[in-house]
Parts: C-alpha cells; sequence; structure tokens
C-alpha cells in the first residue's frame, strides 16, 4: 500500500501522511517498508514506501487519537513507540548485565589468587622439603654410610 492508498483509508490528505510518517521515523524510530518502483526505461529506479496492514491500524490509531485532542508526540510515542525510551532500557539492560558479569569474574579473580597463594605456599614447602633432604643426603654421603650416593 503507497501513500495516497494509505490517505484514502485515513481519509486524510497525502501530504499529511507524508509528513506523520517523517515524524513517526524520526521520534519511535519506526522504520517502514521500503520498495524500489522503476521510473521508466533507463531511469534510475526510485525508493518508495510500502505500507502493510498493522501500519494502517497504527496509522488509523494515532488519526483517532490527534481527533480526540491528545498531542502529536504523545500519541506517536502511545502508538509507536519511543526510540529514546527502547534505548535507555536496552542500555539499562546492557549496563545489567555488565555489572553481573563484573561480580562474576571479581569472584573468579578471588578464587584464583586463593588458589595461588596455596599453590605458593605448597611451592615453598616443596622447597623446604628438597633443601632438607639435599642436606640429608649430603651429610650421608659426608659420613660414607651410604656408598651408593658418593659423589664419584
Amino acid at each position: 500500500m503507497n501513500y495516497r492508498e494509505l490517505a484514502e483509508a485515513i481519509d486524510r490528505p497525502y501530504n499529511t501522511i507524508r509528513k506523520w510518517r517523517g515524524e513517526i521515523t524520526k521520534i519511535s524510530g519506526n522504520e517502514f517498508n521500503r520498495i524500489k518502483v522503476r521510473n521508466g526505461r533507463g531511469r534510475k529506479n526510485r525508493t518508495a514506501y510500502d505500507f502493510d496492514e498493522l501500519d494502517v491500524k497504527c496509522f488509523k490509531e494515532f488519526d483517532r487519537l490527534l481527533k480526540t485532542g491528545k498531542n502529536k508526540v504523545e500519541a506517536i510515542r502511545e502508538v509507536f513507540g519511543n526510540k529514546e525510551v527502547e534505548e535507555l532500557q536496552k542500555e539499562q539492560s546492557d549496563f545489567e548485565l555488565l555489572k553481573r558479569q563484573d561480580k562474576a569474574l571479581r569472584g573468579q579473580i578471588v578464587a584464583l589468587s586463593k588458589r595461588i597463594q596455596s599453590q605458593q605456599s605448597e611451592l615453598d614447602t616443596l622447597k623446604t622439603n628438597t633443601s632438607d633432604l639435599t642436606e640429608r643426603i649430603k651429610n650421608l654421603e659426608n659420613r660414607g654410610l651410604m656408598n651408593k650416593l658418593k659423589k664419584k
């Protein structure tokens, strides 16, 4: 359905529908379906809007709200939505997701730091045990009790 058919269905002028479409897109962020229409032989195609049944219903509801005395911006936001509010909600949900991820990563960092500390203490214990065993082996070699371990 093009502008003319939509204007007839709503019983409003063609130019009014064109202006409304621009304002609706600007305020609500609602993008209408665009199609390419041939101009003729050897000419470039032009772009036209193709409105579906849902768009017609929304335009009729918008027209009804305007006739009842509602502000144009409020009517657009009520029927077609509000781009700013939707973007803000999306940003807030993204922020909440980042906060949850941050909390999870901080928990992982704490767990890893505890694991590193325990491994460091195990390493210190192993170093101590190794140095003790090395000292005991040297003492045994020096006494001559263990011929197998003597250095040649």
